[in-house]
Parts: C-alpha cells; sequence; structure tokens
C-alpha cells in the first residue's frame, strides 16, 4: 500500500501537470483558511491549467458557512467538504441537505486523495470502463499498487485507488445501465489517467473490456 502521507502533494502536481508556469503568483485572502488550504491555494496559484476535473475548490473569498462548518470544496450535485473553524485541522464531508461526517484523513492527507483522485479523470490522457469482470482488473492494475485511503461516501461507498509511475486508476462498483439501480455485482467501474498516451496502450489488449 501507498501512504497518502508519503506522497509530496507539489511534486505530485508537478509530475502530472508539468512545473508551474505562473511560479511568482499567490493566492490571496486566504489568512483565515487552514495552513494546509492556504498552502493548497498557493500551489494552484502558480498554475493556468485546473488541477481539478470534477470538484471546485471555492476561492477563499466564496468560503461559507453551512450547518456549522466551513464549505471550501463541492462537486456538481450536492457533495461539499468542510472544517469545523474551532477545529481546522479535521476535514468534514456532507451533503447540502445532510449531516456532516468527520472523515478519518488529516487534512495535508485529504488534499492529496483529492489531488489523486481528479488526476485520474483530469489527466492529459484518460480511459474509462464502465464494466470491467473482477477476473481480469488486475490485468488493469498490474503496473500499479493500491493507495491507502480513507472512507469517502463520495461518489459512493467502495471506491479504491490505485498509482503507479504515470498512471493512476480510480476503481468503483459498476452500476446497472437500466432500473432497478444498483450495483452490478462482479463487475467493476475504471477510470484510469495517465501523463502520457502510452502508458495506456496495455488496455486495449485487456479481453472483455470497451474503453472510451
Amino acid at each position: 500500500m501507498i501512504q497518502l502521507s508519503s506522497i509530496n502533494l507539489a511534486e505530485f502536481v508537478s509530475t502530472w501537470y508539468g512545473p508551474p508556469d505562473r511560479p511568482g503568483n499567490r493566492a490571496s485572502g486566504c489568512e483565515h483558511l487552514p495552513d494546509e488550504l492556504h498552502d493548497w491555494h498557493n500551489l494552484a496559484a502558480t498554475y493556468s491549467t485546473r488541477l481539478l476535473g470534477i470538484k471546485k475548490f471555492l476561492a477563499p473569498s466564496d468560503i461559507r458557512l453551512h450547518s456549522g462548518k466551513l464549505v471550501f470544496l463541492v462537486d456538481p450535485s450536492d457533495a461539499i467538504w468542510g472544517f469545523d473553524p474551532d477545529d481546522p485541522k479535521s476535514v468534514y464531508e456532507g451533503r447540502l441537505y445532510g449531516s456532516w461526517r468527520k472523515l478519518s484523513e488529516s487534512f495535508s492527507e485529504f488534499l492529496v486523495h483529492t489531488a489523486i483522485g481528479e488526476a485520474a479523470h483530469n489527466a492529459p490522457h484518460t480511459r474509462y470502463c464502465g464494466a470491467v469482470n473482477n477476473s481480469t482488473a488486475m490485468d488493469i492494475l498490474a503496473p500499479m499498487t493500491e493507495v491507502a485511503i480513507g472512507v469517502w461516501n463520495w461518489p459512493d461507498v467502495g471506491h479504491r485507488l490505485f498509482m503507479g509511475q504515470g498512471i493512476i486508476a480510480e476503481v468503483g462498483p459498476a452500476i446497472y445501465n437500466g432500473a432497478p439501480l444498483g450495483n452490478r455485482g462482479g463487475f467493476s467501474e475504471f477510470q484510469v489517467g495517465a501523463v502520457t498516451s502510452a502508458a495506456l496502450d496495455y488496455l486495449e489488449d485487456i479481453p472483455g473490456t470497451e474503453w472510451q
């Protein structure tokens, strides 16, 4: 297992998105944020490229209190992440119309988890397969090692992350295409991202998979 604490966030971002193209930039209005979140905004400010593909970090001026937590990250639906102003070292996961749940990851681990998961969707080269038979899953994961992440409810329970040299996979339960809604037993959903297209060529040789 790869531990989140062993991954340097700035080095990871540089590997996936190249060196900063705006190295002199700094974020403004971050003085009230936890140090780890402040550092993230400063890092993101040095890139003109978006470092997230699905979720979105709110600008410091847009961070607002919601049910006792300061919301700093959102997804396109109603998932939100926040921190307690009285306990800024912890991260909470919630929904706009639901309750908060404290995550087991530290703030720095949470940010690394977020960056890795987003890179699978936001990498320069990506592939997606909605239904991989679990009997062939290890062939896809052969060049990767699992990352020891905390449990999130987003996008649903059961998602795992794997990393290799210039390649990342987010793996979760496959979903039935039709009714009734639910997980498709014996199959997994794969979102794979890579720094180079060549790193993904092997996927086409895996039987029973159709990649988009």
